[in-house]
């Protein structure tokens, strides 16, 4: 419960990060002169190209992040099975424990009966003093003065404590198992504030360049590269996700974004695909591991394209060699000319 707490008070705080973040780009309009660079400050073509890498970089890590995220539900998952698994395992080794604790009773009441009647003591000696159940049944096999009837009882309580024994260790390993689940649910949580605080770092310099870009640089990164003209979608999964994606068209770029009012690339992805009933992992690289690949020559609408490596990009393909995707900071969800676009890592279609 102390993690679910400590993840609320986490996901508000990241709530109002990302709100800050939307309103930065929101408020970073075209200026219609640009301010004179401070002393030392990189020319405007130098900006554009360190502002690409910058917004490589920044994707990277908030890819990452988004990882992070992932890793931090299937640990807590895994957690709370984890801990639901102990009482059901605490309370079996209990009935265990029971059911050879009456056996054993029985077993010395009849034991002690027959010894006294017969007056042969030496089962009654090795119930007397005996420290344990496996204690008792060691001793009493060595004796040789056993009827039938003993046998069975002896077997059948071995059975029980052999049982018994295999509970409690099935309880301990619970226990075992769920506190090693509550680490590692507390460390996914931790590597979330890291990779959050990279991310964070590096879009606030992608930002601080973008505003340094020239109107004519501003309009180049956001040209309009047409439009799939003349497709036929289909009524695939993938074809109705992109169906839904269409119609964020023109919505911004935000970091972090899982709509509807601005997706990053790989939440456009998420937020497509939960419209029509499935729900993909948040990052790009762990949607790349959905589907089954696909080669380039045989793409369809509605499959998805990777890029980079490690996977950092994520887009749609619409057909006619242009891809829907959320494309990057102070630019919107548009199509992309899929020639023009670099270091491409393959395909999925679901």
């Amino acid at each position: 419960m102390a993690s679910r707490g400590h993840l609320r008070s986490f996901v508000g705080a990241l709530s109002a990060t990302v709100m800050a973040l939307i309103l930065g780009v929101v408020l970073v309009g075209p200026a219609y002169a640009d301010p004179p660079p401070p002393p030392g400050a990189p020319k405007p073509s130098d900006a554009a190209a360190q502002l690409a890498s910058a917004q490589h970089e920044a994707e990277a890590l908030t890819e990452q992040w988004h990882a992070a995220k992932d890793q931090l539900d299937a640990r807590n998952e895994q957690a709370q099975r984890a801990q639901a698994a102990v009482e059901p395992s605490r309370q079996a080794a209990e009935r265990a424990q029971a059911a050879e604790e009456k056996f054993r009773v029985q077993v010395v009441d009849k034991v002690t009966s027959e010894a006294m009647e017969s007056g042969r003591l030496d089962e009654l000696n090795a119930l007397v003093l005996s420290d344990s159940p496996s204690d008792f049944l060691d001793q009493m096999t060595t004796l040789e003065s056993f009827t039938s009837d003993q046998k069975a009882m002896l077997d059948q309580a071995q059975a029980l404590v052999a049982a018994a024994t295999e509970a409690r260790t099935e309880a301990g390993n619970a226990v075992t198992r769920a506190q090693e689940a509550a680490a590692q649910a507390r460390t996914a949580l931790d590597e979330i504030g890291v990779r959050k605080q990279q991310a964070d770092t590096r879009i606030a310099q992608a930002q601080q360049l973008l505003g340094r870009l020239s109107p004519a640089e501003k309009a180049a990164r956001t040209a309009d590269e047409g439009s799939p003209l003349g497709v036929v979608l289909g009524t695939s999964k993938g074809a109705l996700a992109l169906k839904a994606a269409m119609s964020r068209m023109g919505g911004p770029y935000v970091w972090g974004g899982t709509g509807p009012r601005g997706f990053d690339c790989s939440g456009l992805v998420y937020w497509a695909f939960k419209r029509v009933g499935i729900t993909m992992p948040r990052s790009a690289a762990s949607q790349a591991s959905v589907g089954k690949p696909v080669q380039k020559s045989d793409l369809q609408p509605g499959d998805l394209i990777f890029f980079y490596s490690p996977i950092t990009h994520v887009g749609i393909y619409a057909g006619n060699g242009k891809v829907l995707n959320a494309v990057q900071t102070g630019d919107t969800v548009r199509y992309s000319d899929l020639s023009r676009m670099k270091s491409y890592a393959g395909a999925r279609r679901l």
